[in-house]
């Protein structure tokens, strides 16, 4: 199952712009979900529009929250679900702009949404929730899913400021999750979800407790999201159930407004194969990866968690290299000794391809780029942003339709939106919203 993470799997981050498709909102519930989901009489007024409910309002007593008040909002003509969102009454206002995001205008043209959801030759629903040994719930792919083809796409239904559990006691924090959930279309929608961090608790004694449940349901399954400029613990009910791998076939999306997902395939994926995406940042060495997956209570199995010991030391090693290659070609790039960057830019690559983490490619080929066009070889430049800038495009990082058409490459434009690089093996940053 998914679980809380801030998934950066790409070392480039671009926004999503809109798209020109034009599916209706008013279709996802059909389109999201198997079967429809019971509906909640509306109960709009004046008083509390555009929310379902009057927003429910606790404040804090806690020193560095002192007096602030955190609110329980709920639109239940959003998404398949309904959303409710705990937030800071200002950050509220802020995101009634987004109650009517759309996840297939963010990832799909309209064709690739009608392809999705209404059949066709390569086309249809592509996965299945299923029962996987070891891990309760998980999905695979039911037709073969092609190399950077969007599988699926999903709405928050709770969305969590993450600074309410450290500005109210957990009881009340407990609550207003409670609430939350109970506010929503489908309420047992969520509490059906995996709450492994009970804490050995059996379900009867943790459904016992005011909220329990729906905070295991949220540590278990949320996403870390920026929903209008706040950090978040999003639930995606959908797209939880995807397993964790630590080479995975596939990576999440989130739309600008951070109340939407895709899920995207970063090879093809067979019929029958389990789609996986990583909870961590891509290119981890092992002893790092078991440490910070314990966090959710399990012991990744996965193939490369799986490698004999020698292959498994050999891969471990390969990616501290890249890591630390980083840093090294900047101080050598600083100090002016291009060929020596151009060539540990080249090695650091061919470390990336034998660890298959191919979205690092992104940074390596902007690297390249830079530090051929300052060595005064254009033509090589021109070579490696063109790499740079046409994978971050399969990859969806420069949106979809007539947007991303409109996304021309330049070489200027490509190293114009390098932002300072870090030594934290993340890589280059796009500067968010400038391509």
């Amino acid at each position: 199952m998914s679980r809380l993470l801030i998934l950066t799997s790409l070392a480039f981050l671009l926004y999503l712009p809109n798209t020109s498709a034009t599916l209706a909102l008013t279709n996802l519930q059909t389109l999201l979900q198997q079967h429809p989901l019971p509906q909640t009489p509306a109960q709009n007024t004046p008083s509390h529009a555009p929310w379902s409910h009057s927003p429910h309002c606790t404040t804090s007593h806690h020193l560095a929250h002192l007096g602030q008040k955190f609110c329980i909002y709920t639109s239940n003509t959003t998404g398949p679900y309904g959303l409710s969102l705990i937030l800071k009454p200002r950050d509220a206002v802020r995101a009634t702009a987004h109650l009517s995001d759309n996840p297939l205008e963010s990832f799909l043209t309209k064709r690739q949404a009608e392809s999705m959801y209404l059949g066709g030759v390569g086309g249809g629903q592509a996965w299945k929730v299923v029962d996987v040994p070891g891990k309760d719930k998980g999905v695979v792919a039911t037709r073969r899913i092609a190399r950077f083809e969007t599988v699926m796409v999903d709405q928050a239904a709770v969305v969590v400021d993450m600074d309410l559990e450290k500005a109210v006691m957990k009881g009340e924090s407990n609550a207003m999750l409670k609430l939350a959930v109970e506010r929503l279309r489908a309420p047992g929608v969520i509490r059906d979800m995996s709450a492994k961090h009970n804490d050995g608790k059996d379900e009867e004694e943790v459904e016992g407790e005011e909220g329990r449940l729906e905070e295991d349901v949220m540590k278990t399954n949320a996403f870390g999201s920026t929903v209008v400029d706040v950090s978040t613990r999003a639930l995606f009910p959908l797209i939880s159930r995807i397993n964790h791998a630590c080479n995975p076939n596939s990576f999440v999306m989130f739309s600008r407004a951070g109340v939407s997902m895709a899920i995207k395939a970063y090879r093809d994926i067979e019929e029958g194969e389990e789609i996986t995406i990583s909870y961590l940042l891509l290119g981890i060495p092992s002893h790092k990866r078991t440490h910070l997956l314990s966090r959710w209570g399990f012991t990744c199995t996965c193939a490369l968690c799986s490698l004999p010991p020698q292959e498994k030391k050999a891969s471990d090693l390969r990616r501290v290299m890249i890591a630390q290659a980083e840093e090294k070609i900047i101080q050598l790039a600083e100090s002016y000794d291009l060929p020596a960057a151009i060539a540990l830019t080249h090695e650091s690559i061919q470390m990336i391809i034998e660890e298959e983490v191919y979205p690092m490619l992104t940074d390596e080929y902007a690297m390249l780029a830079m530090l051929y066009l300052e060595h005064g070889d254009r033509k090589s430049a021109e070579k490696y942003g063109k790499l740079a800038w046409g994978l971050l495009g399969d990859l969806g990082f420069l949106g979809v339709g007539e947007e991303k058409d409109r996304q021309t490459f330049t070489l200027e434009r490509l190293l114009g939106n390098m932002g300072k690089l870090g030594g934290d093996g993340s890589g280059g940053k796009w500067k968010k919203g400038e391509v």
